[in-house]
């Protein structure tokens, strides 16, 4: 098993998955490692709902109706607006991607329905993950204990689930349809969906997950204080 100082460094989002089934076991090994995430106060506040196999199918076909309809935003928990900075860096990245991908699908002789899909019908189809983490806290939960616990939590399954050869993805535009989701999800009842995350094994072959990644330098977000 790598070290974590590599396994900081490498994970990455997979944005296309083969189509293997993920072992229950392997699942609740993931986990039971998970779990261990600090919490505030303790409080281990984070539920997980585990979405697979017929479930996940009516997830990805309501996902895929909302994406084609264009259905406006209902989340569980409505965010405010990125400032214009952080939404230009977010927007650069995604062309950069986008060009990296085209470039690369036109180079390998990729069309037509073997080249990917639009982003917005790749993320509502989750990547052809086959399975689907949606990570919640109690309604009545503080928002923000509720936001920070599913966070750490997230990063530990995403740690986890690398250590054991699996890729993650999380992801915010599942959860613009929670209201909907609690329709196919009844399990969910009274909870608020925080976090949804894909996983299963990474597609080795797709150049989405070979896009070269890029972070901050230590300096542009640090601020030492004596």
């Amino acid at each position: 098993m790598e070290d974590i100082s590599t396994a900081l460094r490498e994970r990455r989002c997979i944005r296309r998955y083969r189509p293997d089934p993920v072992a229950r076991e392997l699942i609740e090994e993931i986990l039971e490692e998970a779990r261990w995430a600090p919490s505030a106060g303790n409080t281990q506040s984070t539920y997980v709902y585990v979405v697979t196999d017929a479930a996940l199918e009516k997830v990805k076909a309501l996902l895929v109706d909302h994406a084609e309809r264009e259905v406006p935003p209902a989340p569980d928990i409505p965010s405010a607006p990125m400032p214009p900075y952080l939404q230009a860096r977010m927007a650069a990245l995604f062309k950069e991607r986008a060009d990296y991908v085209a470039d690369e699908e036109r180079r390998l002789g990729l069309t037509g329905e073997k080249a990917s899909p639009p982003a917005a019908m790749a993320m509502a189809r989750l990547f052809g993950a086959p399975v689907l983490l949606l990570l919640a806290a109690d309604e009545q939960n503080a928002r923000d204990y509720g936001c920070l616990d599913a966070g750490l939590f997230a990063a530990n399954i995403a740690l986890a689930a690398r250590a054991r050869g699996l890729g993650t993805c999380l992801l915010v535009s599942t959860l613009r349809a929670s209201v909907a989701l609690h329709k196919v999800l009844p399990h969910a009842e009274g909870k608020s969906f925080i976090i949804a995350m894909t996983l299963g094994i990474p597609d080795p072959d797709a150049a989405i997950n070979r896009f070269p990644r890029n972070r901050l330098a230590v300096e542009e977000f640090t601020t030492f204080i004596a």
